[in-house]
């Protein structure tokens, strides 16, 4: 049974990111292709950053890119010119002769194909070392002793690619909890739906005291095993949140578009949307980005902390209500009063009388036996 879901997991895996053609689609200026294969015609220009998830990628003649192209895996032919850094993190990187990069030339794991005429107007880093540069003194000396100093340059293209990165790793570990975790996953869903007043008020409770809690652990020195083990279980719970409002939001989605999806393929569309508003939020505006973000991640631990990790239901208590006593009451003394109604209604008719009869009914009755 493991390995029959491990193998459906690659395959819902294999369905979402490797379709039979390119699939593309804009963010904001930028390109990301995932799968297949994608080719700028000649003489055509793509105005944003051009980033690709495998397969391959031909820029042609005189096309050019007004931005980074970065490539994870696969392979980049390019006769055209890119007027950015062109990054590649695994697979091959071939540059024709007409080929022009304005910027940087880096590549991380990948192999560099460079014709003679091609024209890098920047560095050619390889290895590991970028983005980040480390300046060492040259000398050490004892009686002062400066500390190095740690620069880190940042590029969009990587950050873009950083982003998408952890988007998918998200969304991955959606998909492999509801396979493994169907029913806890829905628990919590539908706990944190119910009720998000209350659900929310436990996770703002929990988050304000599991850290004086992991504090006061740790203090003792002999229970710091415990704080560890409590960590753990709260990215746990932080992680098993998320992914349950991630599965509602891919059912939400999947409604709206009249169709029926698996529990693990709405888990990871929902997660993917769901992280890339939040998280793209946390980017454009970061003074107050991470408030979404956080808010979200409290209410999905609030849902788990009262489902208890979604093992069981959780249900509101409701207020006893004594109504229903008086009625049953009512109901069992309703006959009662029926027959005593019926009793009193009989006493106040009059018995029937010979005198209440007619009276040639009573002659005749009388003169019968005088004929006799």
């Amino acid at each position: 049974m493991k390995y029959l879901k491990l193998f459906t997991f690659i395959l819902v895996i294999t369905a979402l990111l490797w379709p039979g053609t390119a699939f593309a689609r804009d963010l904001m200026d930028d390109k990301v292709i995932f799968g297949g294969t994608y080719t700028l015609p000649e003489g055509e220009t793509l105005d944003g950053n051009l980033v690709v998830f495998g397969g391959a990628v031909t820029l042609e003649l005189n096309s050019t890119v007004n931005g980074d192209v970065v490539l994870m895996g696969g392979t980049v032919d390019s006769m055209g010119t890119v007027n950015g850094s062109l990054v590649g993190i695994g697979g091959v990187l071939q540059l024709g002769e007409s080929s022009v990069v304005n910027g940087d030339m880096v590549t991380i794991g990948a192999a560099l194909q460079r014709a003679p005429g091609a024209q890098i107007s920047g560095d050619v880093i390889q290895g590991l070392s970028f983005p980040f540069q480390f300046n060492f003194p040259s000398e050490m000396q004892f009686d002062n002793v400066q500390p190095p100093t740690f620069n880190v340059s940042s590029n969009p293209a990587l950050d873009v690619v950083w982003f998408a990165f952890r988007m998918f790793i998200w969304a991955a570990l959606a998909i492999l909890l509801v396979i493994f975790f169907a029913t806890q996953t829905d628990r919590v869903a539908r706990a944190a739906l119910d009720q998000p007043l209350i659900t929310g008020g436990a996770g703002l409770l929990t988050a304000l005291l599991a850290p004086l809690a992991l504090i006061a652990l740790t203090v003792t020195i002999i229970l710091i095993p415990v704080a560890f083990v409590a960590i753990i279980l709260l990215g746990i719970a932080w992680l098993l949140g998320w992914v349950a409002l991630g599965l509602e939001v891919g059912r939400r989605i999947a409604k709206m578009m009249n169709q029926e999806w698996a529990p693990a393929i709405s888990a990871g569309v929902g997660m993917l949307i769901l992280y890339f508003v939040l998280a793209g939020f946390d980017q454009l505006v970061p003074c107050v980005g991470w408030l979404p973000r956080t808010l979200v991640g409290i209410w999905g631990l609030g849902a788990v902390i009262m489902t208890y990790f979604g093992t069981r239901d959780y249900t509101a208590p409701s207020d006893v209500i004594e109504a229903p006593q008086m009625v049953e009451v009512i109901d069992d003394e309703e006959p009662e009063l029926i027959a005593d109604a019926i009793a009193d209604e009989v006493e106040d008719v009059d018995p029937l009388s010979e005198d209440a009869l007619p009276e040639d009914g009573l002659a005749s009755d009388e003169e019968t036996p005088e004929e006799e």
